[in-house]
């Protein structure tokens, strides 16, 4: 008997909707070199039990990734396509919730296009007093006195004129008064920026430079009631957070791994869209390591079982997709559940709602194994390969919610289930089907008024999109042309024709029929 998806939709109020069967050459094999292994940590005075959480001989190596190609498609030389670099030097005051913050950027103009006038995004501005700016200097310590700042962007005029090849410094000092996380609503999404009892959420925390597009300008959007209306570029990042005063037991998740001096932590990411970072005095830590990669997985202490479960998802998916598409980039990614009812992805790190949590049954028939492995492919889809989540928001959450089916063939094909049915069966029906979605792919997050209508025409039409399209083209033109997209496309910024393109590199159908049933701009 299928469960019932209200339920669910109950229970979780507005959850994110995160955000055929393949032959055997795609499932096949393992791949010993990237063996996975599993540990439980925990921090000082924890009553948490530090045994091993399973042994990955028994666990792991037989439910490895296919091995698509005996050597990983190589990672492109990053250095031409990253366009900022950002330096932060944090104080952190947990107990009062503030930063207070020294930021240095470092920007060179990539595009064709001469630049005017730069636009920094500050998403903190969005909340009343909130940002508190001390002082913005050019390079030379003069006062940049001709900016605007309104709402979550600030425009600064440039001195002069700033030709492609063009390069500029920025210093900018301000403070962060720490919001409590907004509670979730029908009106619209949770923001994790915040805090709550359990955790503060530094996510989208200080000034950055959007992405540009040569002949259409700065990629800025208004914030909607409901996904994502900002643009990142990727990045490189050094950041330094150390605590105003010792905070006992206190846990900090981050993007990157950190270098740990007393009170102070240090951090070095490269060739990322974001850095978040989450602190608690509650996380139990728990690891696993996926060739060289290591997963880590925050959660709260009486979710232990469900964060191990959350934990062997997220590292299973981040070996499928490195052998499907091209290797993880990063030396670590970061599971942290979040104290609000939603999920949210960002470079290195990504939120699992504790709803998630909650409703673990023990079964991978859930919301905790198929959004894992949605969040671990936005570290692909938005990560390495990046679009405008505003208008074009389907090339990642439709690509993301596909491979949660794609992680579900993987795990039929090499665990069978005994739980009556297929785990792919069971996800169209409860995920996608029951829904009967409808609504244009290609839509912008602004063509809807309401989250449920924006979920069905982006995430799950999409899917069934992205399964129609595979199914006429056929797994090997389907796979290589993803293959293709993240490897060509590595730390850029793409758009539906960019993937179009290079499908049709891939395969000869014809695929003006099923654009058209799907795609409002074929009409």
């Amino acid at each position: 008997m299928k469960n019932n998806p209200t339920i669910v939709v109950t229970l979780l109020c507005i959850a994110i909707m995160a955000g055929c069967v393949y032959p055997d050459q795609y499932f096949s094999t393992l791949s010993p070199e990237h063996p996975t292994s599993v540990r439980l940590t925990s921090h000082p005075d924890s009553s948490i039990d530090p045994s091993p959480v399973y042994n990955s001989t028994q666990s792991h190596e037989t439910s490895s990734v296919p091995a698509i190609s005996e050597t990983p498609t190589p990672m492109a030389t990053p250095s031409s396509q990253i366009p900022a670099r950002y330096n932060l030097d944090a104080l952190f005051d947990f107990n009062a919730h503030s930063l207070v913050v020294s930021e240095v950027i470092d920007y060179v103009n990539l595009t064709q296009d001469t630049i005017d006038d730069l636009v920094l995004m500050v998403e903190p501005n969005r909340w009343e007093g909130a940002f508190l700016l001390n002082s913005l200097t050019w390079e030379d310590g003069e006062a940049i006195g001709a900016y605007d700042l309104q709402n979550d962007q600030l425009h600064i005029q440039l001195r002069q004129s700033l030709p492609p090849a063009g390069y500029l410094k920025l210093f900018i000092e301000y403070r962060l008064l720490i919001p409590a996380i907004a509670i979730s609503s029908n009106a619209g999404r949770s923001l994790p920026y915040g805090y709550s009892d359990l955790q503060t959420n530094l996510v989208d925390w200080f000034p950055y430079i959007p992405a540009y597009r040569s002949g259409t300008g700065w990629l800025v959007h208004p914030p909607w009631k409901f996904g994502e209306h900002q643009v990142f570029s990727a990045s490189d990042f050094n950041v330094r957070l150390t605590l105003i005063e010792p905070v006992e037991n206190l846990v900090i998740a981050a993007s990157a791994p950190a270098v740990q001096n007393g009170d102070s932590y240090s951090y070095h990411l490269e060739a990322a869209r974001s850095f978040a970072l989450s602190a608690s005095t509650e996380y139990i830590v728990q690891t696993a390591d996926v060739g060289i990669v290591t997963v880590y997985s925050y959660s709260f202490p009486y979710d232990k079982l469900a964060a191990q479960e959350a934990l062997k998802n997220t590292a299973d998916a981040l070996q499928l997709y490195s052998n499907l598409f091209v290797p993880y980039p990063h030396a670590s990614l970061s599971i942290v559940e979040a104290d609000f009812l939603d999920g949210m992805e960002y470079d290195g790190l990504f939120f699992l709602s504790r709803g998630f949590y909650d409703l673990y049954d023990g079964t991978p028939k859930g919301y905790l194994t198929f959004i894992a492995a949605h969040e671990t492919a936005h570290q692909w889809w938005y990560g390495l390969v990046g679009n405008d989540q505003a208008l074009e928001p389907w090339i990642d959450e439709a690509l993301c919610t596909y491979m949660e089916y794609v992680n579900y063939e993987h795990i039929d094909s090499t665990s069978p289930s005994n739980l009556g049915e297929s785990l792919t069966d069971w996800w169209w029906y409860y995920r996608v089907d029951y829904y009967e979605p409808s609504g244009w792919v290609d839509s912008s997050i602004y063509d809807f008024d309401n989250i449920r209508a924006y979920w069905d025409a982006i995430y799950l039409n999409g899917a069934r999109f992205l399964d129609e399209l595979r199914n006429l083209v056929g797994d090997d033109a389907f796979f290589s042309s993803l293959r293709d997209f993240a490897q060509h496309n590595t730390h850029g910024l793409v758009t539906s024709t960019d993937f179009f393109t290079i499908l049709r590199e891939h395969s000869s159908q014809n695929l003006d029929d099923l654009i058209s049933r799907f795609f409002q701009s074929a009409q």
